[in-house]
């Protein structure tokens, strides 16, 4: 399912935005039911489908809906279908769509729609895998009638509503034959849900307003202003100022704002995600970390609970695997890394890595321990100060680092073409479904997430196995397994899942955080409201 778990989406916090209503931002307190919030860069698109990006998806939820979604709790709720039926041999689900349902521009939601949507998702110059995954064992679907969608599989899939919970895009808007990444609707796009798009002004703003014939009733909010602002510190400062209604902010920020008396009235709380700070090794023979004891020993010279504790004031903790440890999946017979820089020292020793001409700095084979670290530039302050602390963490045991941040857009296309030794960042993961078959399994090289090229017939079969088995306990047992070869293997190191800290203006209620986020579960934005309203 690493469809969802990957609809991965990287870098750590993002959330919310602001820009006035003819496109350029305002100043001052909101007025009515308008709610602004912060995006540290663009969306790759418009298109609610298309992209991998977290800000795409988040935009792209609150203007159309998918046949299901998460709600706040994690389970699986009817949206554009209202049931479905599944036959006895697992492999044909017959969905019944919601009538009523109108597009924002008045033409009525059909199984149409449905059957194009899936049709571009498996175009592959959609370029959105985190979706277009999802769908990669249905063999048919067909619409006997407008309010009925037949879907057939190859073999019986456990995880199969997760797909469902794509966004359904309106086939009288788009053509087979266009691209849809080029097409009008990515830049003007329409949907069925909550907000319609107002306006994007690239590097300031996308704005949306409520959608007054919603099918599930019209949201509490007139307008959402996703104001662009890719430095924290001047998205706090408009928070303050009440630029800004709403922000997640990083452990820095968050600490200012208890002790700062300019920000004793905003609201605040923190809630856990489905996300993990990362560090990804790069496994091509001409780099350093081709083997599992270097990977190892790369994490175990990391003191991160003093970390934790010193930099990041107690909101995150140490990581294992991706399998997040609020999930009924993850193998409690794990435990993170210890910080044991002897042991480090030890195992780079086995693996051959020696000061052999007395410079400070390990080589093998004749190839100094040196490599760079790659980040992607944003909004966040305690980026830099993670990847300088793990610069000084790796220099004490004989490896020189470089530090090397890129532009978001920049940061992913270097990291797709495999153009790094190692990579930080964030992965966001969808869903709690356990299966992360786009992220490990080795024919997701190209066109999946395993960029950094893991290859390991073990991992490939458990993967495998996880998408057919049914019964839970055998299914249990298949991912504790592919989590113990993976704490083996260290692909990924894992370094924190961090609390996600949130500040708001204190007028505004109804906000309900889930391990998504805030915005991508029902009800998410719909019911949030400013009190004092008098429509």
């Amino acid at each position: 399912m690493m469809t969802r778990v990957l609809r991965l989406l990287a870098l750590l916090t993002a959330v919310l935005f602001l820009l006035a209503a003819c496109g350029a931002p305002g100043t001052g307190p909101a007025t009515s039911q308008e709610i602004r919030v912060v995006l540290p860069t663009d969306p790759l698109t418009l298109s609610p489908v298309g992209k991998n990006d977290r800000y795409s998806k988040v935009i792209g939820t609150q203007i159309t809906d998918g046949l299901v979604q998460y709600d706040s709790k994690l389970r699986i709720v009817p949206r554009l279908a209202e049931s479905w039926d599944i036959d006895p041999d697992g492999l044909t689900v017959t969905f019944h769509l919601r009538a009523g349902v109108r597009w924002h521009d008045g033409e009525p939601f059909t199984s149409d729609d449905v059957l194009l949507t899936i049709a571009k998702t498996r175009d592959p110059s959609t370029e959105d895998r985190s979706y277009m995954a999802q769908f990669e064992r249905l063999v048919s679907l067909t619409a006997p009638d407008p309010a009925t969608v037949v879907a057939v599989y190859d073999k019986p899939n456990p995880d199969f509503l997760e797909g469902w919970t794509i966004p359904i895009l309106p086939a009288h808007r788009i053509t087979l034959e266009e691209p849809l990444l080029t097409s009008e609707f990515a830049s003007h796009p329409i949907g069925c849900g909550p907000f319609r798009f107002v306006s994007y002004t690239p590097g300031q703003a996308v704005v949306l307003e409520a959608n007054d014939d919603y099918w599930d009733g019209r949201p509490g909010l007139d307008r959402i202003e996703f104001r662009i602002i890719p430095d924290e510190r001047t998205s706090y400062q408009a928070l303050l100022t009440g630029d800004v209604d709403l922000l997640s902010v990083t452990a820095p920020i968050w600490r200012e704002s208890l002790q700062s008396d300019s920000a004793a009235d905003l609201k605040r709380f923190t809630f856990s995600m489905l996300n993990v700070w990362y560090l990804a090794w790069n496994q091509d023979p001409a780099g350093p970390f081709t083997d599992a004891a270097t990977r190892q020993a790369m994490m175990l010279a990391l003191d991160r609970q003093t970390f934790i504790d010193s930099v990041l004031y107690g909101l995150a903790r140490p990581g294992t695997t991706t399998f997040h440890p609020d999930t009924a999946w993850a193998d409690p017979a794990l435990s993170p890394r210890p910080y044991d820089p002897d042991r480090a020292a030890a195992f780079l020793a086995g693996a051959g890595w020696k000061d052999q001409d007395g410079d400070g700095v390990l080589d093998r084979h004749g190839r100094p321990f040196r490599f760079t670290l790659l980040y992607p530039r944003g909004s966040q302050e305690i980026a830099p100060r993670m990847a300088a602390w793990m610069q000084q963490s790796w220099a004490v045991i004989g490896i020189e680092m470089e530090i090397e941040s890129l532009e978001w857009k920049a940061f992913l296309e270097k990291r797709k073409a495999g153009n790094f030794h190692a990579v930080m960042a964030t992965l966001s993961f969808s869903s709690p479904a356990p299966d992360q078959f786009e992220l490990y399994h080795s024919s997701a090289r190209e066109e999946g997430f395993n960029f950094f090229g893991l290859n390991d017939s073990e991992v490939d079969r458990l993967l495998e196995q996880g998408r057919e088995t049914f019964d839970r306990a055998e299914r249990l047992a298949i991912y504790h397994r592919l989590q113990q070869r993976l704490f083996e293997l260290e692909p990924l190191g894992c370094v924190f899942h961090f609390a996600s800290p949130v500040l708001h203006q204190p007028d505004i209620t109804g906000i309900e955080p889930s391990p998504l986020d805030l915005w991508r579960h029902w009800p998410g934005p719909r019911t949030w409201r400013r009190a004092g309203d008098r429509r």
